[in-house]
């Protein structure tokens, strides 16, 4: 049987937040890391850096350890319970408009045909059957 090689992280992707336009944007840089390394190296970063492996794509900076993986997924867990609690809430809101919804009545046009002697150049000439109501 054959052992994995391990990877010695040598060529890596730098992601920092730069300044592009008007917004900051995460910008990819490539580097290769030389033998001898250390993670204190990475110390020029900014908090919102990143540095990924190209090879084994293993996360090389910021390191996480097990705490901060833990305490990513209870606020990935509070987000979800948060996102079920107000779509609950918009269910309960959507039942209780269409209960209270009231039928209203419409009443539909009749139409009526018109001849062609009843054409103006503007446009169809209507009958007015009791102009004191207007």
């Amino acid at each position: 049987m054959t052992t994995p090689e391990s990877c010695r992280h040598e060529y890596v992707k730098i992601y920092q937040r730069k300044l592009k336009g008007l917004d900051r944007r995460l910008v990819a840089t490539r580097a290769y890391l030389p033998v001898g390394f250390k993670m204190a190296d990475f110390g020029h970063l900014s908090e919102g850096s990143y540095c990924f492996c190209t090879k084994c794509r293993a996360r090389l900076f910021p390191k996480r350890t097990n705490a901060d993986r833990a305490q990513a997924r209870l606020v990935a867990a509070a987000g979800k319970l948060a996102e079920m609690q107000a779509d609950h809430a918009e269910e309960i809101v959507d039942d209780a408009l269409e209960k209270a919804t009231v039928a209203i009545a419409v009443e539909e046009l009749e139409i009526d045909a018109v001849a062609l002697d009843d054409l103006d150049e503007g446009g169809v000439g209507l009958p007015v059957e009791d102009e004191e109501s207007l």
